[in-house]
């Protein structure tokens, strides 16, 4: 209880309630700016929180997080674009609905499924991350090490459509980790006689090449258009843009499946809220008793696409703070910045740090409250940042790109580092490959290498402390019979376009 007062008396804070504000504002901005991405938001504000009290970076980067997923609703609605790829789902029945005159009464029904959603993954947060972390207390160097290689499976193995590209992302955030010196040994791994790369590859210049300029090269590649787009309310029509009782009691069981999709897929790690909210809304549309309105402005296809992807919000900070393992990118840039803040997350967290804990609790739920009163009250000014041309936002990113990778050591290198990695990024997103699968293993490597090299010093060098711990065996088990059931489903659809009429 102390603190849990603790943390809520620091909300009290002039200066956290100031940055709240301004990160659900900014975060709503971002989100419903096609090409501006939650990820880019995150990654860009890291560098500022360096410099911040714990409260009040959390306060920020947890803002910008809740709130981005929204904004990528307004766009999708009113300009078939989703601000964000876990909006992308909305575009189905979201648009139409802006064709026939009622932007603003589908923009409304995703506020409220948005709301809905987030709310419900926060209850389950609280309910689920203290004995997730109580069951990992028992855990030994053998059960964190196969736990960890049990993620590394799932992030691969789920993330985008292909199971090679999935690992090979994987693969190369494992590769990009050991560089630096050996944590055990301290003899120099892949520094090519550099001593700047002796503490390994700097963290917020990796992501922020990644996720910022990786979309600013893929956007200038493009061609930057420079005419505005027309956005249309449909407020002439009050009547038709009004949400009513029947509106909310049509949604409210499919908010609720997708609210429990949601936050499923946000436990797993590495999978995030753009499969969430496509799994959701074919629920849904499966679910119905007349499917065939879905696609054509159903208001159950809006309500099931974003209660889906923000209740994963919530989801994903479970095995974050239980485990230490990150639930999606987004969370795993979190992580990051609450080690660089000092905090450790993983099961001693709710020991070490309660108030940080309490903190998160307390802030996900004020983001989520203001980011509903907030969109409710300004649709039609978030809706006008939507004319703003890229041509003239884009550099301003990439200026902000470059002082965030600079400011946290003042070394050159990391905007070499930025640069390596904004490159890429733009190859991974021409050809498919996930990129969330590299920031997770490059965050959990260095755990991974400690718990294996543990366990191995533990049994004197012998494999068989893996298989001599059940809950080891288990995991291990099940990340080889993963990879394996999802080779066959592969090779089964392979085999099926092959065999499809041309």
């Amino acid at each position: 209880m102390e603190a849990f007062l603790t943390a809520l008396a620091g909300m009290a804070d002039p200066a956290i309630l100031l940055t709240l504000l301004l990160s659900v504002v900014i975060g709503l901005l971002i989100g419903a700016i096609p090409g501006l991405t939650v990820n880019i938001a995150v990654a860009l504000a890291v560098p500022l929180a360096i410099f911040m009290p714990t409260a009040q970076a959390l306060v920020m980067l947890i803002g910008l997080y809740g709130a981005g997923i929204f904004g990528g609703s307004i766009s999708a609605i009113l300009l078939n674009a989703p601000g964000t790829p876990a909006s992308a789902a909305t575009v189905f029945d979201g648009f139409p609905m802006a064709k026939r005159g009622e932007a603003t009464r589908a923009l409304r029904i995703s506020l409220i499924a948005s709301v809905f959603g987030s709310l419900f993954s926060i209850v389950l947060l609280v309910l689920l991350a203290p004995q997730l972390a109580d069951f990992a207390l028992r855990f030994g160097p053998a059960e964190i090490a196969a736990l960890l290689f049990f993620t590394f499976t799932i992030i691969g193995v789920l993330s985008g459509d292909s199971m090679a590209k999935g690992l090979l992302s994987a693969a190369i955030g494992m590769v990009l980790a050991t560089i630096g010196s050996d944590p055990m040994l301290g003899t120099p791994r892949f520094t090519f006689g550099l001593t700047s790369l002796l503490d390994g590859l700097t963290y917020v210049p990796l992501l922020v090449g990644l996720f910022a300029l990786a979309e600013i090269i893929d956007e200038a590649a493009k061609g930057f258009p420079r005419s505005t787009q027309k956005v249309d309310l449909g407020h002439e029509d009050r009547v038709r843009n009004r949400v009513s009782l029947a509106d909310l009691k049509k949604i409210s069981f499919p908010m609720l499946r997708a609210s429990s999709f949601g936050a499923f897929i946000g436990i797993l790690p590495g999978i995030g809220a753009t499969i969430a909210s496509f799994m959701a809304y074919a629920d849904a549309k499966r679910s119905a008793r007349d499917p065939e309105n879905f696609g054509k402005g159903d208001i159950r296809g809006v309500a099931a696409s974003e209660s889906a992807n923000n209740a994963v919000v919530g989801a994903t900070f479970i095995p974050t703070l239980a485990l230490g393992i990150p639930g999606d990118a987004v969370t795993a840039i979190l992580l990051g910045a609450l080690v660089i803040q000092g905090v450790t997350p993983g099961p001693l967290i709710f020991i070490n740090a309660p108030d940080v804990v309490y903190t998160i609790y307390i802030v996900l739920f004020c983001a989520t409250v203001l980011m509903g009163i907030f969109a409710f009250f300004a649709i039609r000014p978030l809706a006008m940042t939507l004319r703003i041309p890229k041509i003239y936002l884009m550099p301003c990113v990439a200026l902000m790109c470059v002082a965030g990778s600079y400011v946290v050591r003042n070394n050159i290198l990391d905007l070499f580092v930025m640069l390596g990695a904004g490159v890429l990024g733009f190859l991974f997103n021409r050809t498919g490959v996930p990129v969330a699968p590299l920031l997770i293993t490059f965050i959990i490597t260095a755990p991974f290498e400690e718990a294996v090299r543990q366990a191995l010093t533990q049994s004197e060098g012998s494999l068989m402390i893996f298989a001599e711990s059940p809950i080891a065996a288990g995991l291990i088990l099940l990340a080889i019979a993963l990879m394996g059931f999802t080779f066959r489903a592969e090779m089964r659809r392979r085999s099926a376009r092959r065999h499809q009429p041309s």
